[in-house]
């Protein structure tokens, strides 16, 4: 009798058990690490932080927390102050009252039982500012800005592709030539070799400027400055764009814009292509070799007036260096591909047949038209760039 009574007595106190394991609140895990550190470097090349994600998947909520990034350092000193705790070194995992400290040593054996025990003892993870019930719309929030930033650098790229000031350099290029009585397979070796030096110059200028922005990022107050002074750089370049598209509305005279490539950038982009291109009849790998020099020259020097819009894209795109640098390192060939495509489209063709006034017949017809289009490449940099401030 007394067996019929409690038999099912355990059975309904079981399923409330799994029940409450099931439905338990997961427990907050906090990682701190800086890409400076090399321990903290060693932790993400081994994936622990996914790792112990997925081990502890129903259990566990992890928040990574980047002490170059924003005001993390702050949170990082209230969270020893909450733990008592005078010295401290990263990597930190904290879950419950369990602070480890330093990978392999601690973190790596220690994490799992730290879990284990919170668990059990019903701890709380005291870090201040810790949002806990909206760690999965701030991930939604992190993948929205990447789609955003992955079509505003798509647009920024082309926007800045038909640059007035890299599309004339085209055209230019193209009538030169035309005037020099280049054949097909010459204008295929010379575009091509044009293109991949235009595009390498670009990508190791970004890179360039990638790594100084990055380093930047280890001085606070610094990198403030540079974000803030791009916000003002930015918003200087939208309204020069504003007035140069009204100045061109009202007048079509392309002389009283101010966002453009100086009369002696022009001149001296001229003579480098004389310089180097008039001898056509040069061995083809001669040809291949002065089409590519004069790719970076070129390059370096447009750099002038299309650094407006490639410079605040780059740092934007460095927002996602902040955990996937190669992810970034995509964005920036992305950039670069979209940049020479309209390069490559007039070379494409060049050589089914059309000539450099139907080129230069489109650039003016729809002048107008780039600089709006620059005026909202300008205006969606300007509130990406804030976004990634706030």
């Amino acid at each position: 009798m007394i067996s019929r009574i409690i038999k099912p007595l355990l059975l309904t106190l079981a399923f409330f058990a799994v029940s409450f394991g099931a439905w338990a609140k997961p427990v907050d895990a906090v990682l701190f690490t800086s890409p400076y550190c090399p321990h903290c470097r060693h932790l993400k090349q081994d994936g622990f932080p996914q790792a112990f994600k997925e081990k502890h998947q129903d259990k566990v909520r992890l928040t990574e927390y980047d002490l170059t990034q924003d005001a993390n350092n702050v949170i990082f000193s209230q969270t020893l102050e909450a733990y008592h705790l005078d010295n401290a070194g990263i990597p930190m995992l904290i879950v419950g009252e369990t602070v480890l400290q330093g990978y392999p040593t601690q973190i790596g054996p220690g994490a799992d039982a730290a879990v284990q025990k919170a668990i059990d003892n019903n701890e709380e993870t005291r870090v201040p500012g810790l949002q806990k019930e909206e760690a999965p719309s701030l991930q939604t929030h992190e993948t929205l800005f990447s789609q955003i930033t992955l079509w505003a650098i798509i647009g920024a790229g082309l926007a800045d592709g038909i640059n007035p000031c890299a599309f004339a350099v085209i055209v230019f290029f193209v009538s030169f030539l035309a005037a020099y009585k280049y054949t097909k397979k010459e204008i295929v070796i010379v575009g091509s070799a044009y293109c991949a030096a235009v595009f390498l110059a670009y990508v190791l200028m970004g890179l360039g400027a990638f790594h100084v922005l990055y380093a930047m990022k280890a001085f606070r107050y610094v990198t403030l400055a540079v974000q803030w002074g791009m916000v003002g750089l930015c918003g200087v370049f939208l309204l020069l764009s504003i007035y140069d598209f009204v100045v061109y509305q009202r007048t079509k005279k392309s002389e009283k814009m101010l966002l453009q490539l100086p009369t002696n950038y022009k001149v001296y982009i001229h003579k480098v292509m004389r310089f180097f291109l008039k001898d056509k009849h040069s061995s083809m790998w001669r040809l291949l070799l002065a089409a590519f020099i004069v790719g970076f020259v070129v390059s370096g020097v447009e750099a002038v007036c299309t650094g407006q819009v490639y410079l605040p894209t780059i740092v934007v795109i460095l927002k996602e260096v902040n955990q996937h640098f190669w992810r970034a390192t995509e964005f920036l060939l992305l950039y670069n591909l979209m940049f020479i495509l309209p390069l490559v489209l007039v070379f494409v063709l060049t050589l089914c047949g059309k000539e450099s006034a139907t080129f230069n017949d489109w650039l003016k017809k729809h002048l107008g038209l780039t600089k709006f289009i620059l005026c909202c490449v300008f205006l969606g940099l300007l509130i990406l760039l804030l976004a990634t401030m706030f």
